[in-house]
């Protein structure tokens, strides 16, 4: 009888897990020495809170004037700091278009999986402002677009597959100066049951498509 009343409250723990409410709470800082992202998941009516902290990318400029990223692969987790081999790749203005290309592939490969979890995920707040800033005036006016464009379509996106309350969406070109500013806070509050069956669609959708993307 012992072993039946154990398997009872291990079911009813895991329904009640399953219902409950999770705040993801995101930021990504890029300021020169400020450079981390901070994820914080809150549940229990905040009782329980996992803090974990990842630097960012630095930014730096190529002798010819090409920006280029660099990548640290060091990782906080609450006091204790684990720090691995630090890691380069660079990347310039021809890379980013095959990085887009990859970010578009993925989304029309998981498409139906984006949209269930968007659908089913309340996003509070999603600020997003950038400072962008290079010698040569018409590159900074080039890129200050581009950004400006492509957060103006992570908003419409989630705007029309989510519920989302404030969203705000800022670049500020600087000219003749190199500057590279991003800060992004963005809260998001959803089941823990919908964030399970959305990771096992993404799942079975990798395992379907061996790991291939469409498009």
């Amino acid at each position: 009888m012992l072993f039946i009343y154990i398997g009872i409250m291990i079911i009813i723990f895991l329904i009640i897990l399953l219902f409950m409410s999770v705040i993801i709470d995101i930021k990504i800082l890029k300021d020169n020495d400020n450079d981390k992202i901070i994820l914080e998941f809150k549940t229990l009516f905040e009782l329980i809170k996992y803090k974990i902290e990842i630097p960012f990318i630095d930014l730096t400029m190529k002798k010819n004037g090409l920006p280029f990223l660099k990548m640290s692969t060091e990782i906080k987790k609450g006091q204790a700091e684990e720090l691995s081999e630090e890691k380069k790749s660079i990347v310039n203005l021809n890379e980013m278009k095959k990085i887009y290309k990859k970010v578009r592939c993925f989304f029309c490969t998981y498409e139906k999986e984006i949209q269930y979890i968007c659908s089913r995920l309340k996003i509070s707040t999603f600020l997003w402002k950038t400072d962008l800033g290079l010698k040569d005036a018409a590159l900074t006016g080039m890129l200050s677009g581009v950004l400006w464009i492509f957060q103006e379509q992570i908003i419409i996106l989630l705007r029309n597959n989510a519920k989302c309350n404030q969203m705000n969406s800022k670049v500020t070109p600087h000219f003749n100066k190199e500057v590279f500013k991003t800060t992004l806070h963005c809260i998001i509050k959803g089941k823990i049951g919908y964030i399970i069956i959305a990771g096992i669609k993404f799942g079975w959708t990798f395992l379907i498509k061996d790991g291939e993307c469409d498009g």
